[in-house]
């Protein structure tokens, strides 16, 4: 059996166009009339990232440690999630996905199961100095820790997920002052799931 993630995505892209338009307008965020009527890929991904980091740390660490949207990353993850039969799925079952999600399932899973040595920590950059995505949600993290924390408690793909991202955005988009960007609630949650794990208890918040 094979776990497509295409069509998911595809949703995904949609609900993202749909919130930032909504957001800009200073709306709720994420619209709640939008049925997500397909949330038990992103409960089994969850359960995968939880069981990678756990099983299979070294390569977990090894993953996180790439450069996001780098030639790195993309060479590791193929090697070391989907080159592989990974002991994480049942037999037979194979998984697709972007690897925005598969990082970000795995950060998530790191955070439950230890976390990073500490050479794996990186600045919070202040808003004007955050120049990609991951400095963003750095940057909010750094001074939002408690909401960060209320996100990663809501099971991915819900509507409590949804409510927590819309709650926060207003924030997190100060961490990236005139950019315009679309992102849905998982994306954003698997940035904020990586940047509490990054960052570390003792991280200076400079992007507070």
């Amino acid at each position: 059996m094979k776990i497509s993630w295409s069509a998911v995505l595809a949703v995904l892209l949609c609900l993202g166009e749909a919130a930032a338009a909504q957001i800009g307008t200073g709306q709720s965020g994420i619209s709640t009339s939008t049925p997500l009527t397909n949330v038990q890929p992103f409960r089994e991904l969850r359960a995968f990232g939880a069981c990678y980091a756990r099983t299979h740390r070294p390569a977990a660490l090894t993953l996180i440690a790439t450069v996001p949207g780098s030639a790195e990353e993309n060479k590791a993850f193929r090697r070391l999630v989907y080159g592989e039969d990974v002991s994480c799925l049942s037999g037979g079952t194979r998984m697709s996905m972007p690897i925005l999600f598969a990082r970000g399932a795995i950060a998530e899973g790191l955070l439950l199961s230890g976390g990073v040595p500490d050479t794996y920590r990186l600045p919070s950059p202040s808003p004007a100095d955050a120049r990609e995505l991951h400095g963003v949600a750095r940057c909010y993290t750094a001074g939002h820790r408690t909401e960060v924390e209320k996100l990663l408690k809501t099971h991915p793909g819900s509507r409590e997920e949804v409510t927590a991202v819309a709650a926060l955005w207003d924030d997190f988009r100060q961490c990236m002052p005139g950019k315009t960007v679309r992102l849905n609630a998982p994306w954003i949650r698997f940035l904020l799931a990586e940047a509490l794990l990054r960052l570390g208890p003792s991280t200076p918040t400079s992007g507070s």
